[in-house]
């Protein structure tokens, strides 16, 4: 059993690992420095695209698979335990890819994925939260912020997991974390005041005060 935990952490983490926004970035990309870092979010690739954007599309669709692929599998294999063990090692081989020396990207899609292949309605009620900050304030990373904040909670809300409840929130709060985590920086440029928003042109906040971060 042991063995078959860890056969699965282990090919869980190096899917996670496959910078897909990198690759997609690398092909569509025409402007701009995103194209040469690790941290490329399939939001950020849609707005600085100006050749295909269905690059973006493709993008978002395989960070969504490199978390559900291997939770699901995890189910199938070991059940719940299994989709919380093989979800968790994916995440953390998004945030710590050993393809790019362990500089991961911010992209939710993974944790979407996981949370897609653990239970589905919560994706439904997350893509509401997200949609619903993204229209408030305006900025992408806080959106994606509020919802890690709200993951666990809907969660705990939705009695997911059965007799591993508890199991399946102690591990919903790890993923959160990690979001916090691929979102320092923006974290930072949001307390300052120099986080873009999403109406506003790449290299330029709201105010029109120069920016040298890629837009989220």
């Amino acid at each position: 059993m042991i063995e078959r935990y860890a056969l699965l952490a282990a090919a869980s983490y190096v899917i996670g690992s496959i910078p897909f926004g990198l690759y997609a970035a690398r092909r569509s990309l025409t402007k701009g420095p995103a194209s040469s870092s690790a941290n490329v979010a399939p939001l950020d690739l849609y707005r600085r695209s100006v050749s295909d954007r269905g690059f973006a599309g493709l993008a978002f669709a395989l960070e969504l698979a490199k978390g559900f692929v291997p939770a699901l599998t995890g189910y199938l294999m070991l059940g719940t335990a299994g989709a919380v063990s093989g979800g968790s090692a994916a995440l953390i081989g998004h945030n710590f890819p050993v393809f790019t020396r362990f500089q991961g990207s911010n992209s939710i899609a993974p944790l979407l994925g996981v949370l897609l292949a653990v239970y589905a309605i919560v994706v439904v009620i997350l893509g509401m939260v997200w949609t619903a900050a993204l229209a408030a304030w305006r900025y992408a990373s806080l959106a994606a912020l509020v919802m890690a904040v709200v993951s666990p909670l809907a969660l705990a809300a939705l009695d997911v997991g059965g007799s591993q409840e508890n199991l399946v929130i102690s591990a919903s709060v790890l993923w959160s974390l990690l979001v916090f985590f691929a979102h320092r920086e923006n974290i930072r440029t949001l307390l300052n005041g120099r986080e873009p928003m999403v109406n506003a042109t790449a290299g330029y906040n709201s105010g029109g005060a120069s920016q040298s971060r890629r837009v989220r």
